[in-house]
């Protein structure tokens, strides 16, 4: 059903045209409203083609995924360093040392292994995966001493999988990380056992070939023998020198023979002086091996024992001092140097030759004591260095049986298993429904988006409201939805035209010129003719010329237009079934082109034509296409845009300051087969 109006005011014109205009100036989505006006069904229907589309997309992109859980715990080796130690510095060493092995558990050296792992257990899932895509995919977290370990995966046994890589991982690598530092502490260790073995069978063969066939003790003895024999030797010495000494002042060739009797008595005091230093050196022995015995003991036995050792050494020394003061006395009262008649002579050579052979053995016996003294003493040295070495042997023995026993033990604590990987049932996250609503919504938006910018970027009019912004110099009379040629948009028009304001004063009895025009040849021709038909029915006579020559005529028609431009008469041709309506064709084409057409030929064959008719409607063709459209609407009284939705907006725009300033009293734009949402359509109909 056509609906047609008509609007017989112009001031009722201008009051509607700012009602319709207020929203447009005061809503800044306007233009998104304008540009989304008409498409929403294709909307609605692109986004029911492109919603299921991306949703069913979402949905088999969306996952579900499952969580797994694993909990290390780090025990201290100290039983009470998490409550009454009472020192600070403890617990701060253990809660430094599971801050380091939360972070160890999450260093790459052990999620390169996990994958390494991984890769074993699962090849097809752990394809391409990197130790880094591991540490992302693992969260970590420390509580007091756990360590907490969470996954998500997609695949159930996955999760898992990764969590048991991980802690296998850790636990391996700490593992050979101490079987590595106890090797170093037990080789250096070994080591150090070895050399002090070494040494101790060294100092063993020194101790063999210092002491011979003495031990410490029998040393002791012996010095201390040696050293009784070189005091006895010494004063058996000093003896012999002074009976040399005394001798040799008497100056007397005499023999030195003495009687028998006291030759024996001084024989006999020598012999008990001999036993009794035998005697004394036996005892100081004794006293020697007996303090060497109980050193370091102070209990009243030994004290005892050595008080009576010392008396009885005492009363020896005594009886040696005066058997010695005796001998002293004989000799020099001359016993042993006076002449005797009846014992054997004896001479001063003899007497030189037994001191000679005393010195002899007193330098050897006093050069044996040096050799004991010498060996006692390298000999104890060498027992203190094989006690040192036995008791670092001991040391070193003792802690390599710590490091086998307490393995671990150098370290503030240890980590187990608390919690193993948890094997997931239930999905903790599901994204496919997630995926599956924001596809849907994507899907949505992206139609909206399409329609919203194929709507912006629209070069066509489509809306007569779009034209808001020339209506000063273009306006519109007629927004219709019905065709070019009906009848009834043609009276309206007429009374619109009839209405139309005069600019400049037309002269009375002169015929009014209307040009029609369009963007495009063949557009307004339709719509020419209707006008031209509707004012015949108003009893007025009517000429209506085709003056569009830019397209070829197929037809072979007789003079027309192209004729009265080149001055030549022709009679109007009259139309059958409607009184007072000629029209004039177009021509012949070989008469004249529309590059050819000049102003002045224009005003001269509008001139001539106009005589004797009341209106004359000339359809100019395409402003774009026909170069002798601008001279008609020069030539014209008033002009008719005839425009449609589908005509390019830009053009429209450029020919704007033409078509209002080429006709006497301006041009008014018609628009025809108006969509049925345009806003303009109940208003300007």
């Amino acid at each position: 059903m056509v609906h047609v109006a008509a609007i017989n005011s112009e001031d009722v014109f201008e009051s509607q045209a700012a009602v319709a205009e207020e929203p447009v100036q005061a809503n800044p989505f306007a233009s998104v409203a304008r540009a989304m006006r008409g498409r929403w069904f294709k909307t609605i229907a692109l986004g029911a083609i492109l919603a299921p589309a991306f949703a069913g997309l979402g949905y088999f992109s969306g996952s579900q995924l499952y969580n797994s859980q694993a909990i290390l715990r780090v025990f201290p080796q100290e039983s009470n360093i998490l409550y009454s130690t009472g020192e600070d510095s403890v617990l701060k060493i253990f809660s430094s040392f599971v801050k380091a092995e939360a972070t160890y558990v999450a260093s790459h050296p052990v999620m390169e292994r996990s994958v390494q792992e991984l890769s074993v257990m699962r090849p097809d899932l752990a394809d391409g995966l990197t130790g880094t895509d591991m540490a992302r995919s693992v969260n970590i977290k420390r509580s007091d001493s756990l360590i907490v370990l969470t996954t998500l995966s997609r695949d159930r046994a996955f999760a898992s999988q990764k969590l048991e890589a991980v802690i296998a991982s850790y636990l391996a690598l700490k593992s050979e990380a101490e079987e590595v530092r106890t090797s170093v502490r037990l080789s250096e260790l070994r080591s150090r056992e070895e050399d002090l073995i070494e040494r101790l069978a060294g100092l063993r063969m020194n101790q063999l070939e210092t002491g011979g066939e003495f031990g410490l003790n029998a040393l002791a003895k012996a010095h201390i023998e040696k050293i009784a024999q070189v005091d006895a030797l010494a004063a058996r010495k000093s003896e012999v020198a002074a009976t040399l000494a005394a001798l040799e002042t008497e100056d007397v060739a005499s023999s030195a023979d003495t009687s028998d009797q006291e030759i024996m008595r001084a024989t006999l005091l020598d012999r008990a002086m001999a036993d009794l230093s035998f005697e004394r050196a036996k005892l100081k022995s004794e006293l020697a091996g007996l303090r060497a015995g109980y050193r370091d003991q102070t209990n009243l036995r030994f004290q005892r024992k050595v008080d009576s050792k010392t008396d009885e050494i005492a009363v020896i020394e005594q009886a040696i001092s005066n058997r010695r003061d005796q001998i002293r006395v004989l000799g020099q009262t001359g016993a042993l140097t006076a002449a005797s008649n009846t014992g054997e002579d004896t001479t001063l050579a003899e007497i030189r030759f037994l001191l000679e052979k005393v010195s002899g053995q007193l330098g050897k016996a006093r050069g044996e004591a040096r050799d004991l003294n010498r060996r006692r003493i390298d000999l104890d040295g060498i027992e203190t260095e094989i006690s040192a070495a036995e008791r670092l042997l001991e040391e070193t023995r003792r802690a390599l049986e710590v490091i086998r026993l307490e393995f671990g033990r150098a370290l503030p604590g240890y980590a187990v298993v608390m919690s193993p990987p948890s094997r997931p049932i239930k999905p903790a996250e599901d994204t496919r429904k997630l995926m599956m609503a924001t596809g849907f919504a994507c899907g949505l938006a992206i139609a909206l988006a399409t329609m919203l910018v194929l709507g912006l970027r629209e070069r066509r009019v489509r809306y007569a409201e779009s034209l808001l912004s020339v209506k000063g110099q273009l306006p519109i009379r007629q927004v219709s939805d019905a065709p070019a040629d009906d009848s009834h948009a043609a009276d309206l028009l007429r009374n619109e035209l009839q209405l139309q304001s005069l600019r400049k004063p037309r002269l009375v009895g002169t015929a009014r010129v209307i040009a029609v025009t369009s963007l495009h040849s063949g557009g307004g021709l339709d719509c020419a003719r209707a006008l031209a038909e509707s004012f015949s029915r108003a009893r007025m006579k009517v000429l209506f010329i085709d003056a569009d020559i830019s397209t070829s005529n197929q037809e072979i028609e007789p003079a027309g237009w192209s004729d009265l431009l080149l001055g030549a008469g022709i009679k109007p041709r009259s139309t059958n079934g409607i009184p007072g309506l000629s029209t004039v064709g177009k021509g012949s084409d070989d008469q004249v082109g529309d590059s050819d057409v000049s102003a002045r030929m224009v005003q001269s064959a509008l001139k001539r034509a106009a005589k004797s008719f009341d209106v004359v409607i000339v359809s100019t063709g395409g402003m774009l296409d026909c170069l002798s459209a601008q001279f008609i609407l020069s030539n014209a009284d008033v002009g008719v845009c005839y425009l449609t939705p589908s005509d390019n907006y830009a053009a429209v725009l450029s020919l704007v300051e033409q078509l209002d300033s080429l006709p006497a009293n301006g041009t008014v734009a018609v628009m025809r087969n108006a969509r049925p949402s345009d806003p303009w359509l109940a208003v300007r109909t």
